[in-house]
């Protein structure tokens, strides 16, 4: 049965009964959570408590494909960067720091993985600690990095889907912890079951132990969180082996990391020194983290208590050796002991009348200042506005350092209440005005959050906030607006505008993501204006609408993100064409996903044997090139080849139906062929020979897709036969090629199924191109990634069929002389398209020459 700490309310009380209908225990086949039993959904928490909860507090229910898309973007971000900082890997991405860990060190990096740190500092119902749980360990996985009780690789895959964290094994199937139940009413379980339950469970706990953290000013919030938490542990609950599968691993303690408090107001700034407070007193760093970490463990009221006595004396001793360092105090201390010193003074000549007078009305002096002080300091430490003060200094040891200094958080996440601060008592403004630099009157509570997440970051950590838009445009977001560009690296503001992203009222909610570190002047972060929302993920949405600026255009005195950049070139560029993805009706492609290279691209002499061993070979060995292999306007001849399956051999179009979660993983009755391996050998079989050896090392791998060889195929396979533009992804200067061999290309490159000669001259010109570095990419050498879902913003002007010969006749100019001499110089010709295009964007000599600079 689970139980919150503490009494709860009758609303939650009734909850906890209801939740004690879901045991684990049935006849014969059973597992934890049962097919017909299944564990209420931790989400459905949080609706209930909000509806308890009547919004008072501000604070709503935060929808799935918002915690999901805050935490998988910034969860990876700072994975990658907390991996950097500590082995100087220099990778940018999750799969690149996965390819640059050393296999033999997964138990170092997988204990590394641990220490990151997160926190929720309005934490409500705990959806966003929730979906950060979920999110983390399925980048443990993807790293490699999930490993057993004996520290061996689990090689299952871990995944978010709709919110909910899925286990697949190597055949990408579903995994489920089952127990079977005798009649004599022993209980066996797999051992290769138990091997993956206990590892998750384990993960989960420790992850809830050392790595989430949450605090609000409603306790019943936090008793929800810690119940979702504890359900979320549930999920991946199993019996111990030592019990003889009898018994059920027990819970952890949560109320250590999930406190009730007052984020917002603090007695103590979090630079305050505790070395001196361990140097003092009776307790140490290491004996306040021995305790933490030993009450996450123990079992009993008995023993907690004990336990909670003992962090109860370590924070008297932090409060009580910061309050003598507290200014009030030391004046206090003054005013004793000078009247003290006056006291007990002895005089070699005995004083005069008029001396003694004198002394004994600066002692009474002394005595009224010292009594009034001490009114104010207990007023103050003892009063109403500190009575649910939360303590960040010394609450959480985990973001301590060895010294007892302040680390910081590497991640803060959340959804800030929406309130207005004339709802606060006068005592509470007057405080929030003196103790943080973007307050203002009228100011929603929200700016307060976002300061005081940026104050609780580790340096270089990041934060991602969804609230209000409403500070961008008003008086009371000014102190904001002025302080956030100069102090942090922006690297994200997504603008939801008027939709209901909460059901219940009209927030104009916007997602805003910064680093605690300085911006370099050539610092871009990206931005979108979505549309309509999302029914599960919002990644692609954004994708599609995000557009990238350079925060060096954002202005000293306070900023808009819908103005910027504001230079006339760039808006004459928008206002004179439509976005390429319209131009080209959608047809913007990735380049082919390839993963086991060693068996599908071939060198020419291989393949050359191949079709001498089996000439129908020869209709699925198509000419490749990767991405760093083309150059601007010049198509090398293709010296490898690709084993490129028809499309006709997914899945799906060999006869396959979707399963209940929208998969095809339900095979047909009566197939022509069991499987794509067979269809293989009966068509291929020279092929089917050739990748054979490699089967064993194929499954081995965790990539999607039923059959490893399934990656082969696309939905827009014969693309890549017609005439077509290459684009290769990372460059320093506008990459377009130009291909009427059927050349096939990887995913380092992008393709526009096309013969547009016209488009290839306006791509390749420098006015569009330095469009796309004005608001796409790092000046100066950085490259730049032409991705489908960058170009595809990129304007193409409107032209007059004789405008668009005239420049098509200059672009064959440039491709006849490139394939005859791939050195040739050609800018004289490339000048005169220049020239061109830049009338047709409307733009004087003097404008197209301020542009390209």
């Amino acid at each position: 049965m689970l139980r919150t700490a503490g009494p709860a309310p009758q609303a939650l009380a009734y909850l906890l009964r209801f939740l004690d209908a879901y045991d684990f225990a049935s006849e014969g086949e059973e597992q934890v959570q049962e097919d017909g039993k299944a564990l209420i959904s931790a989400a459905v928490l949080g609706l209930i408590f909000e509806k308890l909860n009547g919004y008072k507090d501000g604070s709503f229910y935060t929808p799935g494909f918002i915690t999901m898309y805050i935490c998988r973007q910034t969860l990876r971000r700072a994975v990658v960067q907390h991996f950097n900082k500590q082995y100087g890997f220099g990778v940018e991405t999750i799969p690149q720091l996965a390819d640059a860990l050393d296999g033999k060190k997964r138990p170092e990096y997988s204990q590394h993985f641990n220490q990151l740190t997160v926190c929720d500092p309005a934490v409500g119902s705990g959806h966003f600690l929730v979906s950060a749980l979920n999110e983390l360990l399925a980048i443990k996985s993807e790293l490699s990095l999930l490993l057993d009780d004996e520290g061996r690789r689990l090689r299952y895959s871990l995944v978010v889907a709709r919110d909910e964290l899925v286990v697949k094994d190597e055949e990408d199937q579903l995994v489920q912890y089952r127990a079977t139940l005798a009649p004599n009413g022993t209980r066996t379980v797999p051992p290769e079951h138990t091997r993956l339950q206990s590892a998750l469970f384990r993960e989960k706990r420790h992850l809830m132990e050392h790595a989430l953290f949450g605090v609000d000013l409603n306790p019943n919030s936090v008793r929800i969180c810690r119940l979702r938490l504890w359900i979320e542990l549930l999920k991946h609950a199993y019996y111990r082996p030592d019990t003889h599968f009898q018994e059920l691993e027990t819970l952890p303690n949560l109320d250590l990391n999930i406190k009730p408090g007052n984020s917002l107001l603090s007695r103590f700034p979090l630079d305050a020194d505790l070395s001196e407070v361990f140097k003092q007193g009776k307790f140490s760093l290491k004996a306040y983290r021995e305790t933490v970490h030993a009450y996450f463990n123990s079992r009993g009221r008995e023993a907690k208590d004990t336990l909670q006595d003992h962090l109860r004396q370590i924070k008297q001793q932090f409060t009580a050796v910061l309050h003598k360092k507290d200014k009030k105090r030391e004046d206090l201390r003054r005013y004793r002991g000078q009247h003290a010193a006056l006291e007990t003074q002895h005089f070699l000549i005995p004083e005069t009348a008029k001396q003694l007078e004198a002394r004994h009305f600066e002692m009474r002096r002394l005595e009224l200042l010292a009594d009034q002080l001490e009114k104010e300091i207990t007023a103050y430490e003892q009063g109403a506005l500190f009575r649910e003060a939360f303590e960040w200094r010394f609450e959480f040891p985990e973001i301590l350092d060895e010294k007892g200094q302040f680390r910081g958080f590497d991640v803060v996440i959340g959804n800030p209440p929406y309130i207005r601060q004339e709802e606060l008592a006068p005592t509470a403004k007057k405080h929030l005005k003196d103790h943080y630099e973007t307050g203002s009157s009228g100011a929603d509570l929200y700016i307060y959050f976002m300061e005081l997440g940026a104050r609780l970051l580790a340096p270089g950590g990041e934060l991602s906030f969804i609230t209000s838009n409403k500070w961008l445009n008003t008086g009371f977001g000014e102190p904001l607006r002025r302080w956030l560009p100069v102090s942090h690296t922006l690297v994200e503001f997504t603008d939801f505008g008027d939709l209901y992203v909460f059901p219940q009222v009209k927030a104009y909610p916007a997602i805003l993501s910064f680093k605690r570190q300085r911006p370099a002047e050539d610092t871009v972060f990206r931005t979108a204006l979505i549309p309509s929302l999302p029914e599960y993920s919002l990644e692609e949405l954004v994708d599609e609408h995000a557009r990238l600026v350079l925060q060096s255009t954002l202005l000293e005195t306070g900023w808009s993100l819908s103005e910027a950049p504001k230079q006339k070139q760039v808006d004459a560029l928008l206002a004179a064409g439509v976005p390429l993805k319209e131009y080209v009706k959608g047809k913007i492609f990735y380049g082919i996903k390839t993963g086991l290279n060693e068996a599908f691209v071939l060198d020419a002499s291989t393949c050359e044997q191949l079709i001498a061993e089996d000439p129908a070979s020869e209709e699925i060995l198509k000419p490749f090139l990767a991405g760093r292999d083309l150059k601007r306007y010049q198509m090398p001849n293709s010296k490898t080849y690709l084993i490129m399956l028809p499309t006709g051999w997914t899945r799906r179009q060999l006869g396959w139906q979707k399963d209940k979660r929208g998969i095809y993983n339900v095979p047909p009755v009566t197939p022509a062929h069991a499987n794509p391996w067979e269809a293989l050998e009966a068509r291929y079989p020279a092929i089917a020979r050739h990748l054979l050896p490699f089967e064993a090392a194929a499954s081995k791998r965790t990539d999607k897709g039923h059959y490893w060889w399934e990656l082969r195929s696309c939905d827009y396979y014969n693309e890549f036969e017609n005439p077509k533009i290459i684009i290769r992804t990372f460059a320093t200067s506008a990459p377009y090629t130009y291909d009427v061999n059927g050349t096939y290309s990887n995913d380092k490159t992008t393709i526009i199924p096309t013969d547009d000669l016209y488009l290839l001259g306006v791509l390749n010109s420098s006015i569009t191109d330095s469009y796309f570095k004005s608001i796409g990419a790092k000046l100066k050498d950085a490259f730049f990634e032409y991705k489908p879902k960058y170009i595809s913003q990129l304007p193409i002007p409107t032209a007059t069929p004789e405008q668009q010969v005239e420049i098509a006749a200059l672009v064959e100019q440039v491709l006849a002389a490139k394939a005859t001499q791939p050195t040739a110089d050609t800018l004289a010709l490339e000048q005169q398209i220049d020239t061109l295009v830049a009338r047709l964007y409307g733009l004087t000599e003097a404008e197209q020459q301020l542009l390209t600079a």
